[in-house]
């Protein structure tokens, strides 16, 4: 059944003046929908001003205001829209009005023309306004898609197998830019309600259902800047799940950042054997041992696998299960063999940002440092990943080519007594001359504590791409909470690309 709890009506609707005044000295407030402000002295004006008011951005059968507080007009000319209309004229010619309060009833966006003649002949204005104008709030949504073995769809329910997963799409008319999901039974539960860029993310939502039932589903949406009434689109019993008689589908295979690996299925599991014997884990193909394997105590659709000894993200490592272990669905049905399949190692975040340190945004984050002598681009000629790399080249000997990132909103946040390293990659140009090249981390406020992470050059290829990790050289302990940044420096003769810098925390 499906139910709509809410419908905004006009007659709801709000008449709201918003009055923001352009002009040169000007202040007008618009308090209701005639008008009631104080009018400058004339010698307040200059003969050719024009002053704008109202909101731009509004809600159908909202209104907004414009005037005129120009000096020594002769003739004044408004053109609004056809669908719109002056509500304060009283009968009197629009003309007249140096203030007019529009209504509009359709949404679409409009331009309202203001044209003024002067005393003076060599003064005119002609002046047009742009104005968005947005419809109710009218939630709905749609169904990209289903992933179940079995699936079917009507305009009342749906109905699928344990362990699906559902696509919604947020297809609500107005323009809503706050949302908030609730999937009963599902996985994630619910969404939204948070904030505009937050909700922003929530537009497409996969659900997974992975327990046998009949479920609700409600979405609500509204609107901030103009504010639109929320509107909540309510389905009762809309999702109906049934017992999947299929073995459980492996669905992920990857590590936490506290080395257990996470074999997660689309069901509910159970054990009724000993399932070590028959796991293998490899890493770097060499057989690795395992200390534990069991059902997650807070979501039974995962096993978590405990490695004997932490794999580093530089490696790769395999997991195969030989079907043997008792690893079954709550109903009986056992899980299937598998072999070799890869496990997503966990790679420490770049603490520092992706666009800004590899360079996507054009180098915007970055300028050469002040005694920097040769030059310092941001270009697309080569790049290791992405459109763009840092282009670094030094033009006199013995003088400091140098370029960091320390520009407002570049830096980024290291708190004391916490452990980094950092990472790059390095294009050489064969005419490089120097022996090595020094990144920096420092701190962006006096005394700026620093560390510098030299890396030698004469062992590195020309002329391609070399991944620069100075993890097992050098760790640094972070000696003060704050903002920091990255530098880049050498004082010889040559041309060299930096990309993918990434500063982060080592691996234990």
């Amino acid at each position: 059944m499906n139910l709509k709890e809410f419908k905004p009506s006009e007659l709801m609707k709000k008449n709201r003046i918003l009055t923001v005044v352009i002009g040169l000295f000007i202040t007008l407030g618009v308090v209701s929908c005639e008008r009631d402000y104080i009018t400058p002295e004339a010698n307040d004006f200059s003969d050719a001003i024009a002053v704008a008011s109202g909101n731009k951005r509004i809600e159908r059968g909202n209104s907004t205001s414009f005037s005129d507080l120009s000096k020594g007009v002769t003739n004044r000319t408004w053109t609004i829209p056809e669908s719109a209309t002056i509500i304060n004229s009283n009968g009197r010619n629009a003309s007249n009005l140096d203030l007019i309060h529009v209504r509009f009833d359709v949404p679409g966006q409009y331009e309202v023309n203001l044209k003024s003649d002067f005393e003076v002949d060599s003064i005119a204005l002609d002046t047009t306004f742009n104005v968005v104008v947005l419809d109710y709030i009218d939630t709905k949504f749609e169904i990209t898609s289903i992933d179940a073995t079995f699936s079917e769809q009507t305009a009342e329910q749906i109905t699928m197998y344990e362990g699906g997963t559902i696509n919604f799409k947020d297809t609500s008319l107005g323009s809503p830019n706050r949302r908030m999901w609730s999937f009963p039974g599902g996985d994630p539960s619910s969404a939204g309600g948070i904030n505009i860029d937050e909700d922003e993310k929530v537009k497409n939502m996969a659900v997974s259902y992975p327990t046998i039932g009949t479920y609700d589903l409600r979405l609500i949406t509204w609107r901030q800047y103009p504010e639109g009434t929320k509107d909540t689109l309510y389905l009762e019993d809309y999702i109906n799940i049934v017992e999947n008689i299929d073995p459980p589908t492996l669905m992920e295979l990857t590590e936490s950042e506290a080395g257990v690996i996470h074999l997660k299925y689309n069901l509910p599991l159970k054990l009724t054997g000993d399932l070590l014997p028959s796991l293998t884990l490899k890493v770097d193909g060499v057989d690795a041992a395992i200390s534990s394997a069991a059902i997650n105590e807070d979501d039974n659709r995962i096993v978590d696998i405990v490695p004997a000894v932490n794999a580093r993200s530089t490696s790769v490592a395999s997991l195969s299960y030989d079907g043997a272990g008792g690893l079954t669905r709550l109903n009986d049905v056992a899980a299937e063999a598998f072999t070799d399949k890869v496990v997503g190692l966990f790679v420490p975040p770049n603490l520092a940002d992706d666009t800004i340190y590899g360079f996507e945004d054009g180098g915007a984050g970055w300028e050469g440092a002040d005694d920097n002598i040769g030059l310092v681009t941001f270009t697309d000629e080569q790049a290791a990943s992405g459109m763009y790399s840092m282009r670094m080249e030094a033009t006199q000997d013995m003088k400091w080519t140098r370029s960091w990132s320390w520009k407002e909103g570049s830096e980024f946040y290291l708190e004391a007594g916490t452990v980094v390293s950092i990472e790059f990659k390095m294009w050489i140009d064969p005419s490089y001359t120097d022996g090595s090249i020094g990144p920096w981390i420092t701190k962006n406020e006096a005394p700026f504590p620093q560390t510098q992470f030299w890396t030698g050059t004469a062992g590195l290829p020309r002329s391609e791409w070399v991944t620069i990790n100075k993890e097992s050289a050098k760790k640094w302990t972070v000696p003060e909470t704050g903002m920091y940044f990255v530098a880049f420096r050498f004082q010889k003769k040559g041309v060299v690309y930096i990309d993918d810098v990434k500063v982060f925390h080592p691996e234990d």
